[in-house]
């Protein structure tokens, strides 16, 4: 047996890209905008919990129901999270995510499963104004790293009473932040974050919730941030991207032209995604949970409206090389892939030493072999079986052992 060379893959399985779908402000909130007193589809948050008009459900029985193999992490306010305005024309419910029993057992319900990931959103979002223009970030409203770190721990301490750990991972709301805002997430011990919507920076350079990255390669990959090296997991999909092309406005000359040029203009729209494939970027869909706000207006993207974008979207993926994973899983992934030192390869095998500070869940990399004709036995003598000369094997003290597979 000739030497083999030893690669470790970018993504877990050898895959092009990773792909999350981000939900926001899935959170103990209704919102009931015509006024009648009943929960009706698209006013619930996350407080209606898993019944008939709920948002949950109409995200599992009408989005996800096709797609099983989707994963996705929902950023919730853990507190009770504010509206929009002071003075609003629109009643609104909002509790803390651990309020009773039964909301606690609901959302620990969604969290354990394989493909859910409950994320760390704040605790109230914000604060309202006099219009919805005045409305403040939460993390904007910090005015000093002490107050910034005391309001995030009393919110981990909310999600620990629900789940029975603090969070792993979150995002600022709104996308905005202040100069105490990345400190204060590298001090309260998050493994990752998602700080801006990288999407918009090709759309307009100067807001304040993209990075100062233009680069539209680098942009839409992971970056670390803070002394203790946060994951920085880009937004780089809006969910609606195919809505206007499906839902156009049939009494205006460019929504005739939409339907008129609609196969055209959907290959244009997914170049976006083929841009991102091809380059092995990140894939983050994202989304809100309801479009209801009691200010009136209506929450963009959202479920409801992008259904048939995210479908489409979630079709034309099935037959690509993806991973799909929660932003846990991304960012274990890429510590893991960067904390990795192969030692001793020879013909017989290899050993590997796990170099990261930090402790891990899921301790498996995804290796390629310049041969087919291998199997590898981990230390544990479970044996790993290659595809295409690519292994997944798990990350532990001892001798990883070739041997010939003859089957």
């Amino acid at each position: 047996m000739t030497l083999v060379n030893i690669s470790i893959c970018k993504w877990y399985n050898n895959a092009a890209s990773p792909v999350l779908f981000f939900i926001d402000d899935f959170a103990n909130v209704w919102v009931d905008t015509n006024g009648n007193g009943i929960v009706d589809l698209e006013e619930d948050w996350g407080y209606w919990k898993n019944h008939k008009n709920s948002s949950f459900r109409f995200l599992n029985e009408v989005v996800l129901n096709d797609f099983p193999n989707i994963k996705t992490t929902f950023f919730t306010p853990v507190g009770a999270r504010v509206g929009m305005i002071e003075n609003p024309q629109v009643k609104t419910v909002s509790k803390m995510i651990n309020c009773d029993e039964e909301t606690k057992a609901f959302f620990k319900s969604i969290n354990d499963k394989e493909n859910f990931e409950i994320a760390y959103h704040g605790t109230t979002h914000g604060k309202v104004g006099k219009t919805s223009s005045d409305f403040k970030q939460e993390w904007k409203l910090f005015k000093s790293i002490d107050e910034a770190v005391d309001t995030i721990n009393k919110g981990k301490e909310i999600y620990k009473t629900v789940f029975g750990y603090y969070p792993k991972g979150g995002k600022y709301c709104g996308y905005e932040a202040n100069e105490f805002s990345d400190e204060s997430i590298a001090r309260t011990d998050f493994l990752w974050w998602c700080r801006y919507y990288n999407r918009g920076l090709l759309n307009d350079k100067n807001h304040y919730i993209y990075s100062d990255d233009f680069n539209t390669v680098t942009s839409f990959d992971i970056k670390v941030f803070g002394k203790n090296e946060v994951i920085d997991i880009p937004s780089t999909v809006n969910g609606g991207l195919l809505t206007g092309i499906f839902n156009p406005n049939k009494k205006t000359l460019k929504g005739i032209a939409k339907i008129i040029l609609k196969n055209y203009l959907l290959k244009k729209k997914l170049n976006e995604i083929e841009f991102l494939l091809k380059n092995n970027l990140v894939i983050s869909i994202q989304e809100h949970i309801s479009p209801a706000r009691d200010d009136g207006r209506r929450q963009l993207p959202n479920i409801f409206d992008d259904k048939e974008s995210l479908k489409f979207i979630f079709n034309y993926l099935k037959d690509k090389n993806v991973w799909y994973c929660t932003g846990t899983e991304v960012a274990e992934y890429y510590i893991l892939r960067n904390n990795i030192k192969f030692i001793g390869i020879n013909d017989n095998g290899f050993a590997i030493e796990y170099i990261g500070k930090r402790n891990l869940e899921k301790m498996i990399i995804s290796i390629k072999i310049d041969r087919n004709n291998i199997m590898i036995i981990e230390p544990n003598s479970e044996i790993v079986f290659g595809d295409n000369g690519v292994f997944n094997i798990h990350v532990q003290d001892g001798l990883y052992k070739f041997v010939e597979n003859s089957l």
